[in-house]
């Protein structure tokens, strides 16, 4: 699999005093980083899809914790064929672990999550209730039969050496015992009236090995931060394994992955220990790997991000080498789609920013941050006029600071607001009256492409091919930009998809343009 180079170190924020304001350990992990550290991505973003009103904004401001776990990028790249019940089982030891890992975070840490005094001859214990699970209790007996088969399933993962690079692959389970203790008496001494004359604890009891513990339970090449529950949305086994490791990619949009990597990862090829022969390959053709495999993952995930219930979405194509186009592919390029939950979640990540750094900048109080709040929108470029605002501060001096950035703030902020939302003129049928189309300069023809470009990488080959290749620039003109579409149907898909690429619009022609459709038959 591709590496996952993530920054782990959170800088200590012990010393900061807000005073009438709680502000969450995640955004005090926000104000240590540098709000303006990706100024190219920031400008890249454009006006604001979702508003603070917004319900599932609303939702994460509220259960951002409960929803959400941070999970070790090498404990998501276990690869093996795992079921539902066996994903959720795994999630639900990392679940238990995530005070350690919030506290390696928050200290700079990239260790073993465990001290040698949690290990018990060379194994490391877990106890974990079955209500954690989300399972009903008549299922408890298909659980323990997926326990059992979990001890049994080809697993391997990374070993890296001291300068973290991948030294060799390991083929172990990393499980060493789970069970599910019974008790022929209940909490209050009487003996229970089970079948067999047995009750289970409510618990599972699972060992790992001490030498596989440590090379997946540790923080060394970051972590992904993704739902908790995402077994129980999927009925596909694989659509929660391939959802998990596409989490930590959501901010870099894409990434690509070895085809035999991909296949070994969801564990339908397996090698042999030492790694020099193929032991099984159940999909030899790319096509019914594809068919079988991805397509399945690719339509639970849109349909579960149109809903809502998950971040993203994505689309997929094959990489082949130069000059060949059919086969197997050296590998796949998967391609983030930030779906209704997603941009949710990023305009509050993005507001959580914005109020840490206008606090600890500023000491805004609170309702001078609730009088600014509506009017910030995701992508709004803030570095140059937070520049501005700290030389009038050294010029002019005022006595009251918070107060008097509040007032510049909000001011510049409103003047804003015509950039906010993507403006449309209504789309009627143009009839010019020159024979010839209106002449476009070549650099708007140029921006054009590029947006194009952009477009087709987003939206993917079949959307771009049956509703973007039929469209062109008509003209530019003021701050108009003409784009001709052979009828309203084909403007209806633009208008639908238009969200997802309108920040490459702004990028392309400038934030102070409007996009106007021309019907003209092609």
């Amino acid at each position: 699999m591709c590496e996952r180079q993530t920054e782990t170190k959170c800088e200590s924020l012990e010393h900061l005093y807000i005073k009438n304001l709680f502000i969450s350990m995640e955004w005090i992990n926000f104000a240590a980083e540098n709000l303006f550290e990706d100024e190219e991505m920031v400008k890249k973003k454009g006006p604001a899809i979702v508003s603070t009103g917004n319900e599932l904004v609303q939702t994460f401001s509220g259960n951002r914790d409960l929803d959400f776990i941070l999970n070790p990028v090498s404990y998501t790249q276990i690869r093996g064929n795992f079921s539902l019940v066996q994903t959720n089982l795994m999630i639900a030891i990392i679940a238990q672990l995530q005070d350690r890992i919030r506290e390696q975070l928050s200290m700079g840490e990239g260790t073993f999550l465990f001290k040698p005094e949690d290990l018990a001859g060379n194994l490391l214990n877990f106890e974990i209730p079955l209500r954690d699970l989300g399972i009903s209790p008549k299922k408890y007996d298909e659980l323990e039969a997926a326990c059992e088969a979990l001890l049994h399933v080809d697993m391997s993962y990374k070993r890296y050496d001291e300068y973290e690079r991948v030294e060799y692959f390991v083929k172990q389970n990393v499980f060493h015992k789970i069970e599910f203790p019974k008790a022929e008496i209940n909490a209050a001494g009487e003996k229970v009236a089970y079948k067999g004359g047995m009750r289970r604890k409510g618990v599972i009891k699972i060992s790992m090995v001490d030498e596989s513990a440590r090379e997946i339970l540790n923080l060394r090449k970051g972590y992904t931060r993704h739902l908790k529950g995402i077994t129980q949305l999927c009925r596909s086994p694989r659509t929660p394994r391939l959802y998990i490791y596409l989490s930590a990619w959501r901010k870099k949009g894409s990434c690509t992955v070895n085809y035999i990597d991909l296949k070994e990862f969801f564990g339908v090829l397996t090698f042999s220990k030492d790694r020099k022969r193929i032991t099984e390959n159940k999909y030899v053709k790319y096509g019914a790997f594809h068919r079988d495999v991805l397509d399945p993952v690719l339509k639970e995930m849109r349909k579960l991000s149109d809903e809502g219930k998950v971040e993203f979405s994505f689309e997929y194509e094959p990489v082949y080498p130069h000059g060949i186009s059919r086969g197997d592919p050296d590998s796949i390029r998967f391609t983030i789609i930030e779906g209704k939950m997603g941009q949710a979640q990023q305009h509050e990540t993005y507001l959580g920013k914005m109020r840490a750094t206008l606090i600890t900048r500023y000491h805004l109080q609170p309702m001078e941050w609730t009088k600014l709040e509506d009017l910030i929108y995701d992508g709004l470029d803030l570095k140059s006029e937070l520049a501005r605002i700290d030389k009038l501060v050294e010029e002019k001096q005022p006595d009251n600071v918070h107060a008097y950035v509040t007032e510049v703030l909000y001011r510049w902020l409103t003047e804003q607001q015509q950039f906010r939302k993507v403006e449309f003129a209504q789309a009627v049928e143009v009839k010019d009256e020159e024979p010839e189309r209106p002449f476009v300069q070549p650099i708007y023809l140029q921006k054009w492409d590029l947006w194009m470009e952009k477009a087709r990488e987003r939206l993917g080959e079949t959307f771009y091919n049956q509703y973007m290749t039929c469209a062109s620039l008509w003209s530019v003109r003021d701050k108009v930009v003409f784009v001709s579409v052979p009828n309203k149907f084909v403007s209806e898909q633009w208008e639908e998809h238009l969200s997802e690429i309108i920040s490459y619009f702004y990028s392309a022609f400038g934030a102070d343009k409007k996009l106007t459709y021309i019907f003209q038959e092609q």
